[in-house]
């Protein structure tokens, strides 16, 4: 049951994440010409980072000195994690291109692309985060 409530906790704050990183991807694909893939990954970094500061001491109950060696590793690992999933969104979103019914609807494409792959990332993101804080100094109660 606890490790219920933590995978929970930690799909709240990294929906307050993807909040985050949805609207900066949203101005961007919406303002801007950059390609899904490209506002995916500068838009993720948002997220990603307002992820780990949160959930460090609400859902993982850590507290570490070398935080900073650890941050360097979690963007290590979600800068390859953003890069695949931005690849996976990019083919993800020409294959979308051909679904008529999507485009008879109004529906953007890169954005409901973004959507599709979006549960996926966040249990990969959280099995990396349940490890790397296994690492780290468990936070006084």
């Amino acid at each position: 049951m606890q490790k219920i409530q933590q995978f929970l906790r930690f799909a709240l704050l990294s929906g307050v994440g993807w909040l985050c990183d949805f609207g900066v991807y949203s101005l961007l694909v919406l303002l801007t010409d950059i390609g899904s893939s490209s506002a995916n990954f500068i838009s993720s970094f948002v997220g990603v980072t307002f992820v780990y500061f949160t959930s460090l001491g609400y859902v993982f109950r850590r507290r570490d000195q070398n935080r900073k060696v650890f941050l360097t590793s979690y963007w290590a690992w979600q800068a390859a994690s953003i890069t695949a999933y931005s690849v996976a969104l990019g083919l993800l979103v020409a294959s979308l291109v051909n679904v008529q019914l999507l485009t008879e609807l109004g529906v953007n494409i890169a954005i409901a692309g973004k959507i599709i792959i979006t549960p996926i990332n966040l249990l990969t993101n959280y099995m990396f985060m349940k490890w790397l804080t296994r690492f780290m100094t468990v936070k006084n109660a």
